[in-house]
């Protein structure tokens, strides 16, 4: 059944881009739509549709690179020297990194359809291990991206999975990139990561009890131990924590056998440990001061002011890592930011399938959006929100 799901997915796709080959030729439809249809067939493998693609659009070439210090795999789309419009790829936690196979294949799908894309290698990323040092090393790598030749406009837009969509946020929020971000997209954000740390020790959100991953515990637990000021615990908490399996369904057991830490060790093993979500505010201020001000970097909440460039998110309805609340909290505080949930994501993942037609064209409208926005320069103004 759920191949002949994907089968009649894939028919409905061949017959949206017929209609879209159509629509651009008599000037009807925006050409984002035919550059979102290459962009998800090539990175989604879409039986029927993806070679066919392959069979109109030109192959991308990629490259490896080091930009700002940083290892990247760059794409480019086809022959020729550009300028064309970038887009800085930030992959979520995954030991892979850029080489998973998902994210090559997205990289080369939007090569296709015209775009430049740097995916970079972040500090910590491949762990899930997310300190302020990760974010100042992105806006290191979109600052020299956007300062190359064949950058059009010296603008790049950012795109980000997970806590990737995270990362790409903070950067637009960086006084550094004033000017230099065209468009944001990302899939299932956090944006208050000191409620997020709540929701990974005690499996409760604000009021209400969350499902999450066990993983989402050993990620947290791996940022916040990154952070600690005194390298001795840093790097005994650091040293189990990473030697455990990232599908241990009890990820944490490691830390009660740790002995011999200080204060601030113990302050931290405690608040990971804890499971009451009434004792969680008193934990979390007795973890160092260090911390708590990375976890404030880390919220792309504290400073949504700041964001200039239109921001498109995207979240499943009941997301295994971060909620969509925690997108709604970014939107009720930026007028540039606009959000869409669907069943079609399943965390940052999407399924295209006919489960629910609506759902799969409002991720379609999602994903267009994005790179409507992309191929234009940077505008300011209010945005129209989006469902919720």
């Amino acid at each position: 059944m759920r191949r002949l799901a994907r089968v009649v997915a894939a028919v409905l796709v061949v017959l949206i881009g017929a209609i879209a080959v159509a629509a651009v030729a008599i000037g009807v439809w925006n050409r984002a739509q035919l550059r979102a249809l290459v962009t998800l067939a090539t990175a989604e493998r879409t039986p029927i549709v993806a070679p066919l693609v392959g069979l109109v659009t030109d192959a991308p070439r990629s490259e490896e690179a080091v930009i700002a210090g940083r290892p990247t795999t760059v794409f480019y789309p086809g022959e020729g020297r550009g300028p064309w419009w970038v887009v800085v790829f930030v992959n979520g936690a995954t030991r892979a990194g850029r080489f998973n196979p998902k994210v090559v294949r997205l990289g080369e799908g939007l090569a296709r359809a015209g775009y430049l894309v740097a995916v970079p290698d972040l500090p910590g990323l491949r762990l899930g291990q997310i300190t302020p040092k990760t974010t100042d090393a992105l806006i290191h790598v979109v600052r020299a991206v956007s300062g190359r030749a064949d950058a059009a406009g010296g603008q790049v837009s950012l795109y980000g999975v997970s806590v990737g969509a995270t990362l790409a946020l903070l950067a637009a929020e960086s006084p550094a990139l004033v000017g230099r971000i065209r468009a944001v997209g990302g899939e299932a954000p956090w944006t208050s990561l000191r409620k997020v740390i709540r929701l990974a020790t005690t499996g409760s959100y604000g009021d209400t009890p969350y499902s999450a991953e066990p993983y989402l515990r050993l990620a947290i637990a791996r940022s916040l131990a990154a952070d600690l000021p005194h390298e001795r615990e840093r790097t005994r908490l650091l040293t189990r924590l990473d030697a455990v399996r990232d599908d241990d369904p009890n990820p944490l057991a490691t830390l009660r056998a740790v002995t011999g830490l200080g204060r601030e060790g113990r302050a931290l093993v405690a608040l990971l440990l804890n499971r009451r979500p009434d004792r969680f505010a008193r934990l979390y201020a007795q973890l160092p001061a260090e911390v708590r001000t990375g976890v404030s970097l880390l919220s792309p909440l504290g400073h949504a002011s700041r964001l200039e460039a239109p921001v498109e998110l995207a979240s499943s309805p009941h997301d295994k890592y971060f909620p969509p609340a925690e997108s709604r909290a970014l939107m009720r505080r930026s007028q540039r930011v606009r959000l869409t949930i669907t069943s079609t994501l399943s965390h940052a993942v999407p399924h295209l399938t006919l489960h629910d037609v609506g759902d799969l064209l409002h991720f379609d409208e999602f994903i267009v959006r994005f790179l409507s926005d992309t191929a234009h320069p940077l505008t300011t103004g209010r945005r129209l929100r989006g469902r919720s």
